[in-house]
């Protein structure tokens, strides 16, 4: 990649008025006729690349959300106020950077989304190379599109505090900028790797709590985790127990609609969308060649082969996703809960009646807690706390080591009816427990091998097209040359 493509510019402003300056930016930033408009908290790839292959702009009346932070988006009125009440003294940074609209397309910067996450990996970056304190800095973007062929953001930094009274900075604070722009351009699954070179050169002077806001923007939010994570369970639950489950088998006729929307949001996820984009864009390219060459056959106007490659790529992803469900009906149901237990047992809240008056009645349910400690593999200091943790809950007295001792035992098998009792008096009937389990027991199981092996899946799919269109294109050359 050529950093040259890459324009970025950064200037400091000194204004009599700070409060003033900003809120003249801000105006200049947020003007309806220049800025993109559009929420960058919910889209959708396919809608906004039809948007983006016939317009120019993304402009919108309805929404007013030009401007974004760290934290998505931010309405002008609110910016305003923002720095209203700040401090009229110090001085700001104001820059922007631009793409010509050919590059800034052919390495993912479609939506206003995909700038705002550049945004939100470079920044950090580039706050720490100027010499400024992070948790003492907040920062506006906009994206303009009133030049088609240069998209660019438009961008302003200020301290809270103002400590700066120099706004110089070095050159490498440009080159560095750029470099991390270009990087992250290459491949967004570098993302990665920017952000641990990031957080190695801002933890020394980052409170944990900004250092753990910086975390959150992670490629795999919890939004889209938790979302994943319900359509599989609703998905699985109307699956039947029996039968074979393959994508173009015939028992899965009635549940393919159901699959091919959890495979359409695992290929609209970040690190997937772009490659996905382009591979429909060979798709219809190759289509068009194939109607060019042999007119409107009647598998031209199907748009067979269209068709065919893209069920071979969503065949290929759902049979994973059938594999996982196969693997899991085929655990046993103590095995399950015994992967969920590992995994949760600490965030389970025990608590058990507290107007039981016998100790061995509480004795025989620490007994069943030490049991389900032990299936869920805990060593002697996590058992430890939980126990404490019940035992406060509870409200009962005893001394938890001593209690431990006493209840501990060689036998820790457990039916499933007992297993389920155990559960109730601590707190937990079948209903709540399901609940809970439902929530969480996929989370870690699923949703990354899945992104993962669409990855591959795709990248393979993609090297065998852009294969396939450059074979066609050097025959037709070569027909061409002879001629």
């Amino acid at each position: 990649m050529s950093k040259s493509a890459i324009v970025f510019n950064m200037e400091y402003k000194t204004p009599k008025n700070k409060s003033v300056g900003l809120s003249k930016w801000i105006s200049y930033a947020s003007q309806k006729q220049k800025a993109d408009s559009s929420s960058i908290d919910e889209y959708n790839l396919l809608k906004d690349f039809a948007l983006y292959s016939n317009k120019e702009t993304y402009l919108t009346e309805d929404d007013e959300t030009f401007l974004w932070t760290s934290n998505g988006d931010i309405l002008k009125k609110d910016a305003l106020a923002k720095v209203k009440d700040m401090s009229n003294k110090g001085l700001f940074w104001r820059g922007f950077i631009s793409f010509p609209s050919d590059f800034a397309l052919e390495h993912g910067l479609v939506t206003k989304i995909d700038f705002y996450s550049l945004t939100n990996n470079i920044m950090p970056s580039l706050i720490v190379d100027m010499g400024l304190d992070i948790n003492n800095v907040e920062w506006l973007c906009a994206l303009h599109r009133d030049t088609p062929s240069h998209p660019h953001i438009h961008f302003c930094i200020y301290e809270k505090i103002p400590t700066k009274r120099i706004g110089q900075y070095p050159k490498s604070v440009i080159y560095n900028c750029k470099s991390n722009i270009a990087n992250y351009l290459i491949d967004n699954r570098k993302f990665y790797e920017l952000r641990d070179q990031t957080f190695t050169n801002i933890t020394g002077s980052i409170s944990k709590n900004e250092l753990n806001k910086i975390r959150s923007q992670r490629l795999f939010s919890d939004k889209y985790r938790k979302e994943l994570n319900k359509m599989l369970l609703n998905f699985y639950d109307t699956l039947p127990k029996n039968g074979r489950l393959q994508y173009n088998s015939k028992n899965m006729i009635m549940y393919k609609k159901d699959l091919d929307s959890i495979i359409e949001y695992i290929l609209l996820h970040d690190s997937v969308k772009y490659d996905y984009a382009k591979y429909l864009r060979l798709l219809e390219t190759h289509q068009k060649e194939l109607n060019d060459l042999y007119g409107q056959s009647d598998s031209n106007k199907n748009r067979k082969y269209y068709n065919d490659q893209l069920n071979r790529l969503y065949a290929k992803i759902g049979n994973e996703i059938l594999q996982n469900y196969k693997r899991y009906q085929a655990m046993s149901f103590m095995d399950r809960e015994k992967e969920f237990l590992k995994k949760h047992i600490q965030e389970l809240d025990f608590k058990s009646r507290s107007d039981y008056v016998k100790d061995d009645t509480k004795k025989n349910i620490a007994k069943d807690l030490y049991k389900i400690c032990t299936i869920a593999g805990l060593n002697n200091n996590q058992m430890k706390k939980v126990f404490q943790r019940w035992l406060k809950k509870s409200k009962y007295d005893y001394d938890v080591d001593s209690l431990i001792m006493s209840v501990s035992s060689l036998d820790c098998e457990m039916s499933i009816k007992e297993y389920y009792d155990a559960l109730k008096k601590l707190g937990y009937d079948s209903t709540r427990y399901n609940k809970l389990k439902n929530k969480n027991f996929y989370r870690e199981l699923n949703y990354k091998r899945f992104i993962n092996q669409a990855v591959n899946h795709l990248m393979y799919e993609l090297d065998q097209e852009e294969k396939q269109i450059i074979s066609e294109m050097q025959y037709e050359l070569d027909g061409d040359y002879i001629k």
